[in-house]
């Protein structure tokens, strides 16, 4: 039976698991593995069922923990190539095993137990940023999260998903209003950024999705407001959802089960 969760997602550290009760994989890992097992323990999934860690990109908060995990058990880590070869010394940092890192293009399927995942490109500061695309039995679950704009291609994808995790980082008129410089204004709310609230339902609307539940995630603590986000979404799709809290964990609602 398929299980997955929101580990945590946020500046603070981002993580998604999915399993079938004997393969786990992640999306992200950003956390000592201390913190990994006992978020994995709140859903009743034991570190040692964990034998991948797919990667979004490269900055701290989705990957500083992968490197840890790998050292601690053979779990392989599926990155995009061209992240480890425009950003080597990011990469290098993260001291990941060599024989345990897999180099990914765009759409190449990697099968891992009863699951089947592929990455697509998405557009961020972090040079070969993706998003993932799993497949389990008769499910369609992805993870859609720092973008600063989406494509044809990720809405072709999101009209196939049963469950989708789309961030939702920014308020724009908090972000307009609030204490950050301008110029981190202007990445947040660029091409190469992250997804606003209204970006965000936008994105539902136009892709025509049609799953069972959508996970907000990647809420910014400074320029959002969970109760902003989740007013709009109420008015706008009738899809149950979930407005992901900074540095909370979720599962799954019973009617996405």
């Amino acid at each position: 039976m398929l299980q997955y969760a929101v580990l945590g997602s946020g500046s603070s550290g981002n993580s998604y698991v999915f399993s079938d009760g004997t393969v786990s994989f992640l999306i992200d890992q950003g956390y000592s593995v201390v913190e990994l097992k006992r978020r994995l323990e709140r859903f009743c999934i034991g570190l040692e069922t964990v034998q991948a860690v797919f990667v979004t990109h490269l900055h701290p908060d989705h990957a500083k923990g992968v490197g840890i995990l790998c050292r601690r058990q053979p779990a392989g880590a599926y990155i995009s190539s061209r992240s480890m070869l425009e950003q080597p010394d990011q990469f290098a940092k993260l001291g990941i095993p060599l024989q345990q890192v897999f180099p990914v293009e765009p759409f190449e399927v990697v099968e891992i137990g009863p699951f089947s995942l592929f990455c697509f490109a998405t557009s961020h500061d972090s040079a070969g940023s993706v998003g993932w695309f799993i497949t389990y039995e008769d499910q369609n679950l992805m993870v859609l999260t720092d973008t600063g704009l989406t494509t044809v291609e990720h809405k072709q994808l999101a009209k196939d998903a049963n469950i989708l995790f789309l961030e939702a980082n920014y308020d724009k008129r908090m972000l307009e209003t609030g204490p950050y410089p301008l110029y981190l204004k202007r990445r947040i709310d660029g091409s190469h950024g992250h997804l606003s609230n209204e970006q965000a339902l936008l994105f539902l609307k136009d892709s025509g999705f049609a799953g069972n539940h959508i996970y907000f995630i990647h809420l910014s603590d400074v320029n959002n407001d969970p109760a902003l986000l989740e007013k709009a979404a109420r008015r706008t799709i009738q899809t149950p959802f979930t407005v992901c809290h900074k540095n909370q964990w979720y599962g799954p609602q019973p009617e996405a089960l």
